[in-house]
């Protein structure tokens, strides 16, 4: 029976989820928190255009994400694709960190202008 290699379950890593979708989680996670996020930075009575910004952003990225795929593959092969998306989430998770700004406990009508 023909099975690709996607159909092929790994061997037990000793873990009791696999490495590749905790990965995932965490990153689609982090994803949608930012997408939230982003929606709290604009007065109330723009908060949907927050939403509908983080919104066009995230689907912008899910429609070149592909394309990246397919750029790296054809370039430099399949191990390369998961260092190119691990330095675009570092590079969010740097300017997050360094230029967001904390909205833990606050009022929103006072974090935006």
């Amino acid at each position: 029976m023909w099975a690709s290699p996607l159909h092929q379950v790994p061997r037990s890593t000793g873990c009791p989820v696999h490495p590749r979708a905790d990965a995932y989680a965490i990153l689609q996670t982090i994803a949608f928190s930012l997408y939230l996020y982003s929606a709290e930075l604009y007065p109330t009575r723009l908060r949907a255009v927050g939403t509908g910004f983080g919104s066009a952003w995230l689907r912008a990225a899910s429609s070149a994400g592909p394309l990246l795929v397919g750029f790296v593959v054809a370039g430099l092969g399949i191990r390369y694709v998961f260092a190119a998306f691990a330095v675009v989430a570092l590079i969010g998770g740097v300017v997050t960190i360094r230029h967001a700004i904390e909205t833990k406990g606050q009022v929103l009508e006072e974090l935006s202008p």
